[in-house]
């Protein structure tokens, strides 16, 4: 993930004073990773304020003190933006004595309507489900948070006959489709160099921000400290690369892939499915559409990063992105879409098979769909004037869904 921007903003959270008590609902069972309260020696959960009285009741109270407001500040770790208001969205860091349902200290989110149990592989989730992202929200430069983008994951692969954890490597990413698939790209499967070095994919990596650690933490805004689930390696049952994939193509058509993991994943608020485009988005272009692309690849340094960065780019027109790689005798096809082109600012080795991810509204939401799959660019990552081609899902929906099995 190339950039040369790595200034960010982050958008502040802000709690006021509220008269009105608001009905506790399933929210009440959610959380948001561990965390440590202020002013106790206690660990606590992140979670909705409406499911700790101890803060809530504070939030209603008026006048408040100045030790009160600063309790209140302090305790923030994030915000839930798939629920409506301020408060029903506002995150806490609530000892766990203090919670309601504190017998539950399940460090993963037990979904509505059950979402949590084992789903069949040739289900998707409907946008009740995927897509939804929440938390303090990054905009600008690269960095995310350590719950943003949920459904990436990285493939790991191993040298063929070895043991030792040094054999494992990660060499694409990969987008989580439902309990049983993950989305990517056919190169990343079928691949004469990675052929040619001796390694095969061995298995998918869910739930992952910084490769370094185990479990991921982080500090947020608000000075708090919040400690993600430890992360989930699935072995690879099979992988489905599409019939029509040439891997030595210079056009690189067709460059799709699923892989069939071994066994279910429970989705939890770091382990989420994205959406697929809808029918209305089947065919879109998406021309001048702005998106968001993320991984692990190569930064500046020409080193992996150790934690997932992003980077907001445009669609290009696909005519004006032919006209670039004509002079290598490329040539665009309908299922294909432009994105990127400014300086510094691209996917690069190692971003191969991620999503291209595009946020629409969707029910006064916004939901995220995978508008392309990272396929191929220069060979000198995050050129001015030479967008990256990405495979464009929408072509590819009867594809997917005719592949995926109970």
């Amino acid at each position: 993930m190339a950039s040369t921007d790595w200034m960010f903003l982050l958008l502040p959270l802000v709690i006021g004073a509220f008269s009105e008590w608001v009905q506790l609902s399933d929210a009440a069972r959610i959380t948001f990773g561990s965390c440590a309260p202020q002013e106790s020696e206690e660990r606590g959960q992140c979670i909705h304020i409406t499911s700790c009285p101890f803060l809530a009741e504070l939030l209603t109270t008026e006048p408040k003190t100045p030790a009160q407001r600063l309790l209140l500040s302090k305790s923030q770790c994030g915000v839930d933006n798939r629920a409506e208001g301020l408060l029903n969205s506002t995150l806490v860091c609530c000892p766990r004595s203090k919670r309601i349902d504190s017998e539950d200290t399940a460090e993963s989110t037990h979904l509505p309507g059950g979402r949590d149990e084992e789903q069949p592989g040739n289900v998707l989730p409907g946008n009740d489900v995927c897509g939804f992202l929440f938390a303090d929200r990054i905009f600008g430069g690269t960095n995310t948070s350590i719950w943003e983008f949920p459904w990436m994951v990285l493939l790991q692969y191993r040298k063929a006959n070895a043991t030792s954890s040094s054999a494992f490597t990660f060499h694409c990413g990969g987008t989580l489709l439902n309990s049983r698939y993950v989305l990517t790209a056919g190169h990343c499967l079928a691949n004469q160099k990675l052929e040619q070095a001796g390694v095969v994919l061995h298995s998918v990596r869910l739930g992952e921000w910084d490769t370094r650690t185990d479990p991921d933490c982080a500090t947020q805004m608000n000075g708090q400290r919040i400690c993600a689930p430890n992360h989930i390696d699935i072995e690879v049952e099979k992988g489905i690369v599409h019939e029509q994939y040439v891997p030595n193509s210079v056009d690189q058509q067709n460059d799709i892939a699923l892989v069939r993991l071994r066994r279910s994943v429970s989705y939890t608020d770091y382990v989420r499915p994205i959406c697929l485009p809808t029918d209305d988005l089947i065919r879109n272009q998406f021309v001048d559409y702005g998106m968001d692309v993320a991984g692990w690849g190569l930064t500046e340094s020409r080193q992996p990063s150790p934690t997932k960065l992003k980077v907001a780019m445009k669609v290009v027109n696909r005519t004006i992105c032919q006209e670039k790689y004509s002079s290598f005798k490329v040539k665009l096809y309908d299922s294909q879409l432009c994105a990127g082109g400014m300086k510094g600012m691209d996917t690069c080795e190692g971003d191969s098979g991620g999503p291209l991810m595009v946020s629409i509204s969707t029910g006064g939401r916004d939901v995220f769909h995978i508008a392309g799959i990272t396929s191929y660019g220069t060979k000198q990552c995050g050129i001015g004037g030479w967008p990256g081609v990405y495979t464009r899902t929408g072509a590819f929906i009867d594809w997917i869904q005719q592949r995926l099995e109970a």
